[in-house]
């Protein structure tokens, strides 16, 4: 039995890799770059000229450039309000209907433009927008 459970983590042990295998070479797997998270912005649905609802929507920005982290960290203030002018210039321009974006390339471009106009090109890789919960007006 001594000879089996012997021979048994030997041939374990001779499986097991000598070297670090080559993801542990190319840095952690799944590893996200840096990004920022505005908090959400509170956009009113209007309908017939009436507030009916309100969405909330959430924008993450994926940094390209990490040296410029602690720069938009610093930024978020300025950045939310960029943002959220972008948000009321799609509802406006019919990219926003009803709560709901129909035009995300559109929008995301018009944010992208604010981002550039902030802190320069390539800076900001992707921009991710996700509508996170709506409510009711209040009569």
């Amino acid at each position: 039995m001594r000879r089996l459970l012997c021979a048994f983590g030997l041939a374990l042990f001779l499986t097991l890799p000598s070297a670090p295998s080559a993801v542990a070479n190319e840095g952690a797997p799944g590893a996200l770059p840096p990004s920022v998270r505005i908090k959400p912005l509170m956009v009113p649905v209007v309908n017939a000229g009436r507030i009916e609802k309100y969405t909330q929507v959430e924008v993450n920005l994926e940094i390209g450039n990490a040296l410029k982290l602690g720069e938009v960290q610093l930024s978020i203030p300025r950045l939310h309000d960029a943002i959220l002018t972008a948000i009321y210039k799609g509802v406006d321009e019919g990219w926003i209907v009803r709560g709901n974006i129909a035009n995300v390339p559109a929008l995301r471009r018009r944010i992208d433009e604010s981002v550039i106009a902030m802190f320069g090109k390539d800076v900001v890789s992707r921009i991710l927008i996700t509508p996170i919960a709506r409510q009711s007006s209040l009569q």
